[in-house]
């Protein structure tokens, strides 16, 4: 794959990372459709990329994860108990879905995505519709860290979104929009780390990175302009309707997968 492609994919995951409307379904898309990759080389690329803006992430919370090595227990606990929670059900996810994937096509794969982003409209409207906006995150039991990490480990699935699933969650168990903002963006880091070394050491057959200087270049790319663009589409985010916009964006792939399956069969 070309630097400039990379370049591309890059920018795409930096914008949406932040936006719950599934940055590893769309770079997948892109990866599939606009770039020819095959469905298992679409999909280690988008867990890659992931660490651009994990990179992000890291940068603008510091202070809290430093905190929680050293003397916040709370927190340290919240990062433990999501990360584990994502682990478990993440990881048999990842597996089952990399040998899946190995099996399909570029367009089948871009139909199970665009239904995932419907799923992901219908997650994002039921919480808007459910939000209570009335609890702090210091207000959080262990059984929100729970539920939130599993909610986190289902976005593994391209066309779910991690933030969207995630802050959802904490609106439906009514947390302030804020505090659900910052605790999904706080539980990113580790599971992103945690998602790029299991694929470093479990590489699939057709691995789709290498690491070496244009990488680390496009990975720096990333991580500037999404910790440049973090507070602005957060900002955004608030008060775009993300429901009605991953239903168009879900519709308008099923319809073009139909069209170009009806057009290679003729």
């Amino acid at each position: 794959m070309s630097f400039f492609e990379n370049l591309i994919l890059g920018f795409v995951q930096a914008l949406l990372e932040w936006l719950p409307v599934s940055s590893s379904g769309i770079v997948s898309i892109l990866a599939l459709n606009a770039f020819g990759k095959t469905a298992s080389e679409a999909f280690s690329l988008s867990i890659f990329f992931h660490l651009g803006t994990a990179i992000s992430v890291l940068v603008k919370y510091w202070k809290t994860y430093w905190d929680a090595i050293l003397k916040d227990r709370s927190m340290l606990r919240f990062l433990i108990i999501s990360t584990a929670f994502t682990g478990i059900i993440g990881i048999p996810l990842y597996l089952l879905l990399r040998n899946f994937f190995v099996e399909l096509t570029g367009l089948a794969l871009t139909l199970i995505i665009g239904i995932l982003l419907l799923v992901t409209a219908t997650l994002l409207r039921t919480g808007k519709i459910k939000a209570t906006n009335k609890f702090a995150m210091e207000e959080r039991k262990i059984s929100d860290e729970i539920f939130l990490g599993a909610c986190q480990g289902l976005a593994i699935l391209p066309g779910i979104s991690r933030s969207g699933t995630t802050v959802t969650f904490l609106l439906m168990r009514g947390f302030k929009k804020e505090d659900a903002f910052k605790m999904s963006f706080i539980i990113s880091l580790p599971a992103i780390l945690g998602a790029v070394a299991f694929e470093l050491l479990f590489p699939s057959e057709e691995a789709a990175f290498i690491f070496g200087i244009e990488y680390i270049v496009v990975l720096l790319f990333v991580a500037i302009i999404g910790f440049l663009t973090m507070e602005a589409l957060l900002r955004f985010a608030r008060k775009m309707p993300f429901d009605i916009i991953c239903y168009v964006l879900g519709g308008i792939t099923i319809i073009l997968v139909i069209i170009f399956m009806i057009i290679g069969s003729s």
